[in-house]
């Protein structure tokens, strides 16, 4: 669980240093005060990166040159510091004080799971959203995945310069191929492994939190089909670039691959994007969320923060009650809302925090320590 965060010139906040408790922390406040900046800054010290914005500049507090942020992190009843520290020149990461040169050593130290309004565009947005919250969620519980997926991304990176250079060595561009081969194929049966596991999760939670026996899928788009076969993978990507190297040598870029893949969610074998309610959209996602959390704790054994950013609001009474009826009492759940959230009213038998969050101030309230 996180117990402290502290956190300079970041977002709207000059500083910030605030404690936590176990269960449920509620911040509450009017909108655009910053209660979901805490999220952000949370989530950031989990991934190192937002969940909204592509450029970390973006984060840097107006007319400050840089960020900090810090987490006292509880493991065990052992207390772990995480910092980072972003300025123009770039990010730095540190784990009790030491720097950190590679992200993939990084990430997992602290989990964080996030449910945020902007995720129901997750069905409906570019393959590109999807790749990047399956590469996100997956880094969290491996570091092969988010080294082998960063050595991927630099492959293509190389082979993409040398196809718009005049003239091509096909030796040359073979033996790169055949690099990122070797990468994508771990890549791809990650990805395929997870998104399986994912979806018996989200299938068991849909069902409790809707008592709907819909049957959920997720179709896995790729550029070949997939094989658990590594070898015979492996000879369908091999094969897949031969087949288009005289197109990506005049489109000058690789045209096929995992940057290309997609993700389609689906609801009794119909695209869930243009078959499902906002309803049945949002309880997907909610499913999804609480079958990260079990997944996290299955591979690391430990539970992940969980992060709920103005969603309270927009679910009923019986999912309100469902959710913290699924989510084991040990998870720390933060929560986002507008309202001051009458939780026992909804028979929650959680230690309750509440702070109020005022133009980039935090506060824990007087009495803001109660059991729903």
């Amino acid at each position: 669980m996180l117990s402290q965060l502290n956190l300079y010139h970041y977002r709207n906040y000059d500083q910030v240093d605030i404690s936590f408790s176990k269960g449920i922390q509620l911040l509450t406040g009017k909108n655009a005060q910053g209660k979901t900046n805490i999220l952000e800054a949370i989530l950031y010290l989990s991934t190192t990166r937002s969940h909204r914005t592509k450029d970390d500049q973006d984060l840097i507090r107006k007319g400050s040159d840089a960020f900090f942020m810090k987490g006292m992190i509880l493991k065990e009843n052992r207390k772990e510091d995480i910092r980072i520290t972003v300025n123009e020149k770039g990010k730095n990461l540190f784990i009790y004080g030491n720097p950190i040169n590679k992200v993939s050593d990084f990430i997992g130290e602290f989990n964080a799971v996030m449910f945020c309004p902007d995720d129901m565009m997750l069905f409906n947005a570019s393959p590109r959203v999807r790749r990047r919250f399956v590469d996100m969620e997956l880094s969290k519980v491996s570091k092969k995945y988010t080294i082998t997926l960063t050595k991927a991304q630099k492959l293509l990176k190389e082979r993409n310069s040398y196809l718009k250079q005049d003239s091509v060595d096909d030796t040359f561009l073979e033996v790169v191929t055949d690099q990122l081969i070797d990468a994508s194929v771990i890549v791809m049966k990650q990805r395929f492994f997870f998104l399986k596991k994912l979806l018996a999760k989200c299938q068991t939670f849909y069902e409790k939190l809707t008592q709907d026996d819909t049957m959920l899928d997720i179709e896995y788009i790729s550029c070949v089909e997939f094989d658990e076969n590594e070898e015979e993978l492996k000879k369908r990507l091999k094969l897949r670039y031969q087949k288009s190297l005289q197109r990506d040598k005049f489109m000058k870029q690789t045209t096929h691959g995992i940057h290309k893949e997609d993700f389609i969610f689906k609801l009794n074998d119909q695209d869930l994007n243009s078959y499902a309610s906002q309803g049945q959209k949002r309880s997907v996602l909610l499913a999804m969320k609480i079958g990260m959390v079990y997944m996290i704790e299955e591979i690391i054994h430990e539970y992940p923060v969980l992060l709920l950013d103005d969603v309270f609001s927009e679910l009923d009474e019986t999912r309100k009650m469902k959710l913290l009826t699924f989510l084991p009492e040990s998870v720390q759940i933060f929560i986002t809302t507008t309202d001051q959230l009458e939780l026992k009213d909804i028979e929650c038998k959680r230690d309750v925090c509440v702070y109020h969050v005022d133009h980039g101030t935090i506060q824990r309230c007087e009495g803001g320590n109660a059991h729903g």
